[in-house]
């Protein structure tokens, strides 16, 4: 991570750009760790994300959806009350530490003007967001810190706010003095900047050359290895492929798939386990039920018994534990287990009944292993949706798994009903022509028998869980077909395989089975490609926002 006190000063400027003298429409608290603020500023609507969180802890502005609760808790209504409506009077950065300033102008209950202000500190795990009155006053912290734990610098409301403690560095901006040590000589340098920065001038360029690209810089170097690093001047030092991005592109790309899997892993924790305990419960209840329908197909051996005990009632008597009688199936001797309560004639029966009994059973435990065959189906295909489940992708499947009864669904208070959004994602190929892929089995339902046109084409992988891909047109040519198959091979079992079957044919032929579990289609008329699945099919698509 490189979102160091140079880096914010570039945040900074990108902010001042966008969103200053803009005004607040609306605040959520998406988590325990974050703000949200919706910023209307010039005729246009800006997201600005302020998080706290341990170890991804940024202020920036984001193109990203996040997830807004209907029922607001209690500090998002207290930022509602006194912020919503103010404007950004001012921007600021202190001493090239990350410590980030704003100045908002809001009125009170009384429709006087009040002056508040807004410091956000990201320190690690130290990192907080904490809302003064004009004197200082503390309202309230994403992250209260009471005098038990730290009592120098307190931060719970009715405190006045103090600064952290700012260390004497120097400003690399204004001055340069030769070091060995760039962390501990100047102010806003994180190990990666000062490992470039030697780099860059071991291979003969100056102090100050560095620190201009670095202070006109409105890039973001993404470079990607085993790990990502970024900043806003390019990490020669790391020999890294890497891509370009706007500043907050850049944080978008880069903490977007870290954040989305941590707030899976927040949001839904339980689900992923929840899913693997099922899929392995069913696993042992299907080698339980084909042991006992063996056994059941294999029960001759108890109506055997019963039939020579009947013929030998003359040598049992009542209290015998066992007798060995002529086996005249086979011309041989066996020893008969019977029960010393019973006479011959009703041990007879009670093997005649065990017989019977497990004649019956074959028929049910048929049902049954057909019926758990299809649920290791299910639960397989959810495995595979989690591995390429969003935040929201996730929340749908767990919305899936209430309908079907498998979870208990927590009852709420009645609200008004939006219409329901689905998150599929949705492409465009070269050509222009829209893909759209679904991510569950609700996106998948939707999309086949709701979304599409009966002449569109459905892509799915052969005989395994996976997507159903949708492709909008009824003629598409071999570069589109294999990019389809592509995508259903990738976002299927199959994914780390080769040579995937992938079918298709158009929408018109596919018809949903009754009492069918979601997710489910009966095909017809299709037809079948075998494709090698990678993810370089990305780069030949673009990632159309859905409104």
């Amino acid at each position: 991570m490189a979102y160091d006190g140079l880096f914010m000063s570039r945040v900074t400027e990108t902010l001042n750009n966008s969103i200053l003298k803009g005004r607040i429409t609306k605040i959520y608290c998406i988590s325990k760790y974050e703000l949200l603020f919706h910023i209307r500023c010039f005729n246009q609507n800006h997201k600005l994300l302020i998080s706290i969180h341990p170890n991804y802890a940024r202020v920036q502005l984001t193109h990203l959806d996040y997830p807004t609760s209907a029922t607001p808790n209690a500090l998002t209504m207290l930022y509602r009350k006194h912020l919503e409506g103010a404007y950004i009077e001012s921007i600021e950065q202190i001493s090239l530490d990350r410590i980030m300033h704003f100045i908002l102008i809001g009125t009170n209950e009384l429709r006087d003007t009040v002056r508040y202000h807004l410091y956000i500190e990201i320190m690690s795990k130290h990192s907080n967001c904490t809302l003064t009155n004009q004197e200082g006053k503390i309202i309230d912290c994403l992250k209260r810190v009471p005098p038990a734990i730290n009592s120098v610098r307190y931060l719970t409301p009715g405190a006045f706010y103090q600064l952290p403690p700012l260390l004497d560095k120097i400003n690399p901006l204004k001055q340069y003095i030769p070091t060995e040590n760039y962390i501990k000589t100047y102010l806003g340098f994180s190990k990666d900047l000062e490992n470039e920065v030697i780099y860059r001038i071991n291979n003969g360029l100056s102090f100050e050359e560095i620190m201009n690209e670095l202070s006109n810089s409105h890039t973001l170097y993404l470079h990607k290895g085993d790990k990502e690093y970024y900043h806003c001047i390019e990490l020669k030092h790391l020999g890294l492929p890497y891509k370009t991005y706007t500043i907050e592109d850049g944080l978008d790309a880069y903490y977007g798939v870290i954040d989305q899997k941590d707030r899976i892993k927040q949001q839904t924790s339980d689900l992923s386990k929840f899913i693997k305990n099922e899929y392995q419960k069913n696993i042992t209840k299907l080698s339980k039920l084909e042991k006992t329908l063996f056994d059941s197909e294999n029960s001759d051996d108890y109506r055997i018994k019963g039939d020579l005990l009947f013929a030998s009632l003359h040598l049992i008597k009542k209290g015998d534990t066992s007798i060995t009688v002529e086996n005249y199936y086979d011309n041989s001797q066996i020893e008969i287990a019977l029960d010393p309560k019973l006479d011959g004639k009703e041990n007879a029966k009670k093997y005649y009944s065990k017989y019977n009994k497990a004649k019956n059973a074959i028929t049910v435990l048929k049902e049954q292993i057909a019926k758990t065959k299809e649920t290791i189906e299910y639960f397989d295909t959810l495995n595979i949706q989690m591995l390429h489940a969003s935040y929201y992708d996730a929340l749908e499947i767990k919305e899936e798994l209430e309908q079907v009864g498998y979870l208990h669904k927590k009852k709420t208070k009645s609200i008004q009903k939006k219409k329901k959004k689905y998150h599929f994602d949705t492409y465009l190929t070269k050509d222009g022509i829209e893909i759209d892929i679904g991510k569950n089995n609700i996106q998948n339902d939707y999309l086949t028998f709701k979304f599409a046109k009966k002449d569109d084409l459905w892509f799915h992988a052969k005989d395994m869980p996976g997507s159903h891909i949708i492709v909008k047109t009824s003629n598409p040519d071999e570069y589109t077909i294999r990019l389809a198959a592509k995508i259903a091979a990738y976002f299927s079992k199959g994914q780390t395989s080769s040579s995937v079957p992938v079918n298709y044919t158009t929408i018109r032929t596919l018809k949903k089975p009754n009492n069918a579990l979601p997710g489910k289609v009966l095909l017809d008329h299709y037809k079948t490609i075998y494709i090698d699945p990678d993810d370089t099919f990305f780069d030949e698509l673009t990632k159309v926002t859905q409104q």
